[in-house]
């Protein structure tokens, strides 16, 4: 019996985005900072955007039911590959962005694979 391994690709809900949170509930020393939650099935994605220097920074925490081995991918929007991780064993990663502009982000989790739209830096 031969099984098809290609991963199940699911595009991520957005849940929560900080940037539409009231000012006093905000914690941002940067305009362009931001925090985001999203959703897919049971998995739970916490992604923000932070500056240290003068480099944007994507740092998430994937929260999952089960160990959260697997990559998560920073693609320009043509599709290529801009950056490569291996989330730690907490489901923690960090990306650096090359510049500003809109991306995609996609999550790797063995034959589960999701995608973060829109993911803009300014």
């Amino acid at each position: 019996m031969i099984t098809d391994k290609t991963p199940t690709r699911r595009e991520a809900i957005l849940v929560m985005d900080s940037r539409n949170a009231l000012s006093a509930v905000r914690n941002h020393s940067l305009s362009g900072s931001w925090s985001r939650l999203y959703k897919v099935d049971n998995h739970y994605l916490d992604l923000s955007l932070k500056v240290e220097g003068t480099e944007p920074l994507l740092i998430g925490k994937l929260v999952t039911p089960t160990q959260s081995n697997g990559l998560a991918r920073l693609m320009a929007c043509d599709g290529g590959l801009l950056q490569e991780v291996e989330l730690c064993a907490s489901g923690m990663f960090r990306l650096p962005v090359p510049t500003t502009g809109v991306y995609h982000l996609e999550m790797n989790l063995g034959e589960q694979q999701f995608v973060v739209r829109s993911v803009d830096v300014y």
